[in-house]
């Protein structure tokens, strides 16, 4: 079984876009939290251009590494950013940091969705179609006519 990429810190590119965190020349820490709210780890980020430079923690050390931003168009005319996967150089929404390891896609960290290991009859969508079902026979049994 493949490691989840709940399990892993998530730097998600359409957070810093509507957050803007993207602006050229700006410069700030990203802090992870636990689910108790204390402090996990923190990324200093420095954006310079088109490029996005990273550094964290990696064991007793402080790693520098330099992520690539690519655009897209949307049919709407807008602009949309991506981070260019540092080591296989694709198109991605969020990059994983594990530690003691650089930031990577999904792909490259070999993670997958919890959804991956999911039974079919556990699926989200399965769930809401045996949902609706229900509510469709609770509501099309006998009615009351009004008096």
């Amino acid at each position: 079984m493949k490691q989840l990429v709940s399990d892993f810190h998530a730097l998600d590119i359409k957070h810093l876009a509507r957050g803007g965190y993207l602006d050229p020349f700006s410069k700030y820490d990203w802090v992870w939290r636990t689910d108790k709210g204390t402090y996990e780890t923190t990324v200093a980020i420095t954006v310079v251009e088109n490029v996005l430079h990273l550094v964290f923690p990696i064991g007793a050390t402080r790693a520098l590494q330099e992520i690539r931003l690519t655009h897209s168009t949307s049919p709407h005319g807008g602009k949309r950013s991506w981070f260019a996967c540092p080591t296989c150089q694709r198109r991605v929404g969020v990059l994983y940091h594990a530690s003691n390891l650089p930031f990577r896609c999904r792909t490259c960290c070999g993670l997958a969705y919890p959804s991956q290991y999911q039974s079919k009859n556990q699926s989200y969508g399965r769930q809401l179609r045996g949902i609706s079902h229900r509510e469709r026979d609770r509501l099309s049994g006998p009615c009351a006519v009004g008096a």
